[in-house]
């Protein structure tokens, strides 16, 4: 098997990102923690069949993304974004108080649209938005072509917007 002393690097260096990816699709810390044990496990010993060790990224990414929704389907397991997600929005304290509350509304109503969306759309949205991978990068990480990539995020996109637009419309109607 050859030194895999490289294994514990990319251990640290990924591991945060592998979790941040479980979790954000599964929403139970405690899976998430084993997911990322299964997906370092496999690594350990799909290493040698790795021959790029600069996809390993990639690799990371698209095997956490697939166990993820391979456990949600699996358990057929509704998923949705904890209240929190958006916290890392930036935060200017000196704005005014209506437009921060205005902004936090609008943060819930695309946090409510995003949660209605199908798993793959979700973790589409989760590494294009908040990971801020490339659309080609995630094309060759889930193994799509880059137009399967590009028509999932617009139909996302247009999922979201038309879930704020009837929110605005309800709320007009009041």
């Amino acid at each position: 098997m050859g030194d895999k002393s490289w294994l514990k690097k990319i251990y640290f260096e990924y591991q945060n990102l592998v979790y941040s990816i479980a979790v954000s699709i599964i929403k139970d810390a405690q899976l998430a923690e084993d997911i990322v044990q299964e997906v370092f496990v496999t690594l350990y010993f799909k290493a040698g069949d790795i021959r790029d060790r600069k996809k390993i990224k990639h690799w990371l990414v698209r095997t956490t993304t697939n166990r993820a929704i391979d456990f949600l389907r699996s358990s057929q397991k509704a998923v949705t974004l904890s209240d929190d997600f958006f916290e890392h929005l930036p935060n200017n304290s000196r704005a005014d108080p209506v437009a921060e509350m205005d902004k936090k509304e609008l943060t819930r109503e695309i946090h409510k649209a995003i949660n209605k969306l199908p798993e793959d759309m979700k973790a589409l949205i989760f590494l294009y938005y908040f990971q801020e991978i490339q659309q080609k990068e995630i094309a060759e990480i889930l193994g799509v072509a880059l137009g399967t990539v590009k028509t999932r995020l617009r139909r996302a996109r247009l999922a979201i917007k038309n879930h704020l637009l009837k929110e605005e419309n309800d709320s007009a109607n009041l």
